[in-house]
């Protein structure tokens, strides 16, 4: 127990929680465990009605996404800039 004496009281804080917290999951494992499987028999049924798109339409999305992220950036620095310009401008005239 030497290594448990020399750790701050932090390190023993959050060993402490997560000891806790892994008996607590275990224990609310093992009192729903009926509901725990049906969860996981829904879901397993659920991802088996996923559609995947196909390789070629998903690049193009993707392709999409970037060009629309890329201008949306370039739209959001030219205002910015040019915000940021036009206060400087004013705070110049006024002081």
């Amino acid at each position: 127990m030497t290594w448990f004496k020399n750790m701050t009281t932090p390190g023993k804080v959050w060993l402490i929680v997560g000891v806790v917290a892994l008996v607590a999951a275990v224990v609310l494992c093992i009192v729903f465990r009926k509901k725990l499987a049906k969860l996981l028999r829904v879901y397993k049924s659920e991802v088996k009605k996923i559609v995947w798109f196909p390789w070629p339409q998903t690049r193009r999305s993707t392709l999409l996404v970037w060009v629309v992220l890329l201008i949306s950036a370039v739209v959001i620095c030219l205002l910015d800039l040019g915000l940021g310009k036009g206060l400087q401008a004013i705070l110049s005239k006024i002081g």
